[in-house]
């Protein structure tokens, strides 16, 4: 099934530098027909967009666009933040967050990661429901400490697109089997379980998935979830939400799949790969119409070597024309606009990067990266101020903080704003619950293509010198509401010309 699956769907790659001996090596580890006629794409050479204009009362970035340089982080300047056209309104930090946050409304739900959870000995371990009806002055109110909760959520916490419920699965210390917690949120201050276990109705019931990611098909009946590494993706029916049951499990279509989304209609589902890394076109029509063979059918693919773990495409439309919005979480790849209007031959028509991303900055920003965590200035999350004819794209960038783009034109992005909340250095004690304070540091994954990964750096704790801003943004009004991992739970108004 995974060669048929991959060779029944056309591919291309857009070129990069550098990467070869890593392509081949992951080559190696799936079917020769997985990957059959990869052919190379000349991509033009990486540009840094416009950098913002910072107006009254900004603290601008004192390096390279997106840098928090060297001197800063040993001076103890990175501790002040970074703002530009974009102040802090209110924040909850509690004891950190997970990867991803989510809210609707005035209500939002910060999860803790899994290494702040183990054995659930923290007393705010879980999802913490925080209300932001004063944003200036948020309110703790309780933690969801559920199955899935309690474990950490990992990216797959997500509002259903019609506001009523709260899902997640447990992505454990990378992935992990079987946890769902499905929540009822209409009373967004008072969130109901709605997968009760029969015989223990304060915790939810098991329902079939690997998890890691995850995203609601637009019509609310059906949460997925993807299992990373696994190259698994399940389609969880939560049509009674008190017994919600996996309709589909299987083989997605590449040996690591991540973050995903779907057409207006549900029928397509646009997933991004790792490794390779690229974009994934899915016809998932029988199971979003429930036919009695429920499988997923590829329609095309689309692959690039400046890039290595792809993260989330956002589906958007210009006029007529739709497009995705996809990030890449490491190796620099930066955002890419995806023309899809013949899906099946997706193209790459805009990149956005920032000037630390660039190639030629390479070795600075791994000098200045080293023991800071398993990941540098990559993007990972943009929402577009509107779906229709966007304006506004706000993206979070790890060390590089919540940055606004201007993609009125999408041939011309360029930025607007950008805020870089105060490092956190030496607080590891206390924010037990950010992802970014993992037990045991990660090598750092920024350039993994270029010679300089060092494994020593896979030794001790992150130094907080920068945060990482991780989750998905979302627009509310001229705020953006967001999370960073150590700074928790934050609303931010941005100041437009």
């Amino acid at each position: 099934m995974m060669a048929s699956l991959m060779v029944a769907a056309p591919v291309s790659a857009q070129d990069g530098s550098g990467f070869a001996a890593l392509m081949d090596l992951l080559m190696s580890k799936v079917p020769p027909l997985s990957w059959a006629g990869l052919n190379a794409y000349k991509a033009p050479p990486p540009v840094a967009v416009t950098r913002a204009q910072c107006g009254p009362g900004s603290r601008p970035e004192t390096g390279l666009q997106g840098q928090v340089s060297l001197a800063d982080r040993q001076s103890g300047r990175s501790a002040q933040g970074y703002q530009c056209n974009m102040a802090l309104v209110g924040q909850y930090q509690g004891v950190g967050s997970d990867w991803v946050s989510a809210s609707n409304g005035r209500c939002a739900y910060m999860p803790t990661s899994w290494h702040g959870t183990t054995g659930g000995t923290h007393a705010q371990s879980g999802i913490q429901v925080i209300d932001f009806s004063d944003p200036a002055k948020p309110r703790y109110v309780r933690t969801l400490a559920t199955r899935a909760a309690r474990s950490g959520t990992w990216e797959s916490l997500r509002i259903s697109p019609d506001g009523a419920m709260l899902a997640a699965v447990s992505g454990g210390a990378t992935i992990d089997f079987n946890k769902f917690d499905l929540y009822d949120i209409r009373d967004c201050t008072n969130p109901k379980l709605l997968n009760k276990q029969l015989l223990n109705p304060n915790e939810s019931s098991l329902v079939l998935n690997i998890g890691h990611e995850g995203e609601w098909s637009p019509d609310s009946k059906t949460y997925w979830t993807t299992g990373f590494i696994s190259g698994t993706v399940s389609a969880i029916d939560v049509s009674n939400p008190a017994r919600p049951v996996t309709i589909y499990h299987g083989w997605a279509g590449a040996p690591v799949v991540h973050g995903m989304s779907f057409s207006p209609d549900g029928r397509r589902l646009y997933m991004t790969t790792d490794g390779i890394a690229g974009l994934l076109v899915l016809d998932v029509s029988a199971i979003q119409d429930r036919k009695l063979n429920k499988q997923i059918t590829p329609v095309s693919s689309l692959f690039w070597k400046d890039g290595f773990i792809g993260q989330r495409p956002h589906p958007v439309m210009y006029g007529t024309r739709p497009y995705l919005i996809y990030t890449d979480e490491s190796r620099s790849g930066g955002v890419r606009l995806i023309d899809i209007a013949d899906d099946r031959n997706p193209k790459v028509v805009t990149h956005i990067r920032l000037s630390i991303q660039l190639p030629e900055h390479k070795v600075t920003r791994t000098k200045e990266l080293a023991k800071t965590g398993g990941f540098g200035y990559e993007s990972h999350y943009c929402t577009p101020d509107k779906d229709k004819d966007p304006s506004l794209l706000a993206c979070t960038f790890f060390q590089s903080g919540v940055r606004v783009f201007d993609i009125a034109d999408p041939q011309k992005p360029r930025e607007v704003a950008y805020f870089n909340p105060p490092a956190q250095t030496g607080k590891n004690a206390m924010l037990v619950g950010s992802a970014h304070n993992l037990p045991v540091e990660q090598p750092l994954l920024s350039d993994v293509d270029v010679g300089l990964l060092d494994m020593s750096q896979a030794l001790g704790k992150a130094n907080f010198t920068a945060d990482f801003c991780t989750s998905i943004p979302r627009w509310k009004g001229d705020q953006i509401w967001v999370s960073c991992t150590d700074n928790g739970f934050m609303v931010l108004q941005l100041k437009r010309p």
